[in-house]
C-alpha cells in the first residue's frame, strides 16, 4: 500500500514478514484485525496519512518533538513527494524512478 502511494514499481517490491510462534504469547489474529483497523482501511482513504485522525495521531505521536529528517536536503527531488498529502496518488510522471520497471 506504501509503495503504491509512492509510485514504486509492484515487480520492484517484496515484502517478508515475520509473525512470532504462539509461544510467546503473541496474539496474531488480534494483531492483524488491529492493523487492519488501524492502518490498512484508514490508508485506503488516505494514502499518505494525512487527512484521517487516527493516521494524524500516530504520525503526531511518532515525533512528539517535532523534528524534521533532513530528507529534502540530502535528495531535492523528492522535496515535494515528502510534502504532498494527496488524497489524489501524486503524479507518477513527476517522480525520479517514473520510467523504471
Amino acid at each position: 500500500m506504501h509503495a503504491s502511494a509512492l509510485g514504486w514499481p509492484a515487480k520492484r517490491f517484496e515484502y517478508i514478514g515475520f509473525d512470532p510462534p504462539a509461544s510467546t504469547g503473541f496474539d496474531l489474529a488480534a494483531s492483524t484485525q488491529g492493523e487492519l483497523q488501524n492502518a490498512a482501511k484508514p490508508f485506503e482513504q488516505d494514502p499518505y496519512g494525512c487527512h484521517t485522525p487516527v493516521l494524524q495521531e500516530k504520525r503526531k505521536a511518532r515525533n512528539p518533538f517535532s523534528r524534521t529528517p533532513p530528507y529534502e536536503l540530502t535528495c531535492p527531488d523528492l522535496k515535494e513527494l515528502l510534502h504532498y498529502c494527496g488524497p489524489e496518488l501524486y503524479q507518477k510522471q513527476k517522480l525520479p524512478w517514473a520510467n523504471m520497471e
